[in-house]
């Protein structure tokens, strides 16, 4: 059996430090996925469940306590991504990390424009007609990450089959 001469090489500094971004790039987005759904699926329905009075303040909490556990590493991930779009990978695929990067920057542009306001008008009172809102527009945020985690399902199997992938 012959390997490609990418894994029988011992890779340059550069090359290691492209793959340890790739990695991270994987196995943080796949993470990012796990917390969405989290949120999307336990956390915000059940903060109707939350009384009147105490609302503003659980949801002010709640907003704190997302930044490190969740933004922060979708951030970290749509930086990650434009860097291995920069620094080419010799396995994962340029039309995937493409692709990536259009949905999570989708993904920003609904989390900016459309979730962002409507949780500032959380903080002030609670809100059913805005809760419910919030958790139908959710359903592009969804679609939109659960289409990334597929894509990095299929950089792993890219990574995995050990063969080069012609950057075009």
């Amino acid at each position: 059996m012959s390997y490609p001469l990418a894994v029988t090489e011992k890779p340059t500094g550069k090359a290691k430090a492209v793959q340890w971004m790739a990695a991270l790039f994987i196995s943080t987005s796949l993470y990012s996925y796990g917390t969405a759904m989290m949120d999307y699926f336990l956390l915000y329905p059940t903060r109707g469940l939350v009384g009147d009075a105490e609302f503003p303040v659980y949801h002010t909490a709640l907003a704190e306590r997302i930044l490190p556990v969740s933004v922060f590493p979708f951030l970290a991930i749509t930086i990650l991504n434009i860097l291995l779009l920069l620094f080419k990978h010799h396995v994962l695929s340029k039309k995937l990390l493409l692709l990536s990067l259009v949905l999570l920057l989708l993904d920003w542009v609904s989390t900016i424009f459309i979730q962002i306001p409507l949780n500032l008008q959380l903080n002030e009172r609670k809100d059913p007609v805005v809760l419910e809102y919030i958790m139908q527009t959710n359903w592009l945020r969804i679609f939109i990450e659960t289409a990334q985690a597929v894509i990095m399902v299929m950089m792993i199997h890219q990574s995995l089959s050990l063969q080069p992938h012609k950057n075009i």
